[in-house]
């Protein structure tokens, strides 16, 4: 009989050791954190926060030890790449280059708790302090609760949803439809006519005005509760 030779094989496991950091990732973290601490030090930390990640960084610098970072500093606007200045050691001479980091903000504002619908009037009652992801150069939202209350929206705005300027007016002081007193104010001498509102208006704001008893039309500007002051006859 023919001796029959059985051979098996045995697999091998390989098992990768724990991945460290290496000096590249140690250096564009201490980077970071500087430039952490650089925006840091110019907003408010009880209004905004930031997280930053690298967009772009030459490879010189990050092949510099992260003890040899000196300085990283803000250059211009924080906005969404935002650019930052880095000092740091090479050899013997200190380096200046221009890095760009992507900057994430939040801010805290006051936004409603549930849908408010527009037309509606703002209470405080209707608000609460939230963490809310903002645009920085763009965004302009409102960023107190005072500044809000008693305004009336101008647009439907969404629960956690920041409120804009453009966004909110006064309560109106004139409705349109509704009787104005239009006052004309000339060489010391007052004249009121009752008019006409062609159009709402909050305080200081324009609205066209109609008149039957001269059939004229007018712009004026509204100054209290059903009162405008004359600005000029169409």
């Amino acid at each position: 009989m023919i001796p029959i030779l059985l051979i098996f094989f045995s697999s091998i496991s390989v098992v990768a050791g724990p991945a460290y950091p290496t000096a590249t990732d140690e250096t564009r973290q201490v980077i970071i954190e500087k430039a952490q601490e650089s925006i840091e030090s110019t907003f408010d930390p009880e209004e905004y926060r930031f997280t930053l990640t690298a967009r772009w960084i030459q490879g010189s610098l990050l092949k510099a030890q992260p003890e040899h970072v000196r300085s990283v500093k803000l250059q211009g606007t924080v906005e969404q790449y935002t650019n930052f200045e880095v000092l740091y050691l090479d050899g013997n001479s200190i380096e200046q280059v221009q890095i760009q980091l992507k900057v994430e903000a939040e801010q805290k504002l006051p936004v409603p708790n549930q849908r408010m619908m527009s037309g509606q009037t703002i209470e405080p009652g209707d608000l609460s302090w939230r963490w809310v992801p903002v645009r920085m150069g763009r965004d302009k939202p409102v960023r107190s609760m005072e500044e809000l209350a008693g305004k009336t929206l101008r647009r439907t705005v969404n629960p956690g949803q920041p409120i804009h300027h453009s966004e909110i007016s006064t309560p109106f002081l004139v409705e349109a439809g509704e009787d104005v007193d239009l006052i004309f104010t000339e060489f010391g001498i007052q004249i009121i006519l009752t008019c006409e509102a062609r159009q709402n208006g909050a305080i200081d704001e324009e609205i066209q005005i109609y008149c039957k008893e001269t059939r004229n039309k007018y712009l004026g500007t509204v100054k209290g509760p059903g009162e405008a002051l004359w600005q000029k006859t169409h």
